[in-house]
């Protein structure tokens, strides 16, 4: 839906854009942000004694108000995923972290993408103490990076690069914790030994989660002397390629999938690189496409959804 902007006279507008803050519970700087003006222009644009072009900001934060309504509109029509499901994947993943902070050890969760690692991982740093969850990419491959991200989750602003292992040390010394890291196939050897370090040095627990290659490298390296170390010390190695029957089931019972031919088409999505998030998107948008014909979702919405999604 493309956002038409509307024309305010410029006390109207003010108004409308404080009934926005106020309403919606936004901070000047936020509105800032998304209108893209600086918060001290919109702060003095609000209090009118801004001294620049006044006409120029206007026109901005009409844009801004137009595209706002515009994007509401559209969010009314988009379902909400179903929140956490403790399907027998989720379980399994679970367990395995709950042993890496208990014990504590070193549990290795790797697996297809899409089977709810990171939605395992996340629930579960929502609902227990001094867990940190810190996702890795190309760019935080490294050790120093890869420190510099664990810091931020915790919280730490330590900045020097080689007392950022201290600072982390000092965080989960005695606190019964578990560093969780995600995408953890992205880190570089020296990394994952500094993982390992962390560990032995402060007893905290490490999960690694990852797709497949995360195990093939431990089990495949760990026969090399710069990777014994950490072979060695993983307690838990959980490999799963493909999601569960069950957690397929599970996800069709969240959306009210109860139509044989939906479901069948869906558990094939499922099958296919993505799958339970897959299969949740293609869900998510062919229940969008249904509202806005004013129609019940069918099997021919799933197939325009999907062949959407495929596609991209």
């Amino acid at each position: 839906m493309t956002a038409v902007a509307i024309a305010f006279p410029d006390q109207t507008l003010r108004a409308q854009v404080r009934g926005v803050i106020e309403q919606d519970d936004l901070s000047q700087a936020d509105v800032a942000r998304q209108a893209g003006v600086s918060p001290s222009t919109l702060s003095a644009w609000l209090a009118e004694t801004y001294q620049g072009n006044e006409a120029r900001i206007s026109a901005q934060l009409e844009r801004w108000l137009a595209a706002r309504h515009s994007q509401q509109q559209v969010g009314a029509t988009v379902p909400r995923m179903p929140g956490f499901l403790p399907t027998r994947s989720a379980l399994a993943f679970t367990e395995a972290l709950t042993f890496a902070q208990v014990i504590p050890e070193i549990s290795v969760i790797a697996g297809g993408a899409g089977i709810g690692k990171t939605s395992a991982a996340v629930q579960y740093a929502a609902c227990n103490p001094n867990v940190w969850l810190a996702t890795m990419d190309p760019s935080t491959a490294s050790v120093h990076p890869m420190l510099s991200e664990i810091c931020e989750v915790m919280g730490l602003m330590e900045k020097s690069a080689s007392r950022l292992a201290r600072a982390i040390g000092r965080k989960v010394a005695g606190s019964q914790g578990l560093i969780i890291i995600d995408e953890a196939q992205h880190l570089s050897t020296a990394a994952l030994d500094q993982l390992r370090s962390l560990h032995d040095r402060h007893r905290v627990g490490i999960a690694l989660l990852g797709n497949e290659t995360v195990y093939a490298r431990l089990e495949g390296d760990g026969r090399r002397a710069g990777f014994a170390q950490l072979y060695s010390r993983v307690g838990v190695r959980l490999t799963q390629h493909h999601a569960h029957p069950e957690d397929v089931q599970a996800l069709l019972d969240a959306w009210n999938v109860s139509a044989s031919d939906e479901a069948k088409f869906l558990r094939a999505v499922a099958r296919k690189p993505g799958a339970l998030r897959g299969m949740g998107k293609c869900l998510q948008l062919a229940s969008m496409l249904a509202a806005g014909h004013g129609q019940d979702r069918d099997l021919g919405h799933l197939k325009a959804a999907w062949s959407r999604l495929s596609a991209i």
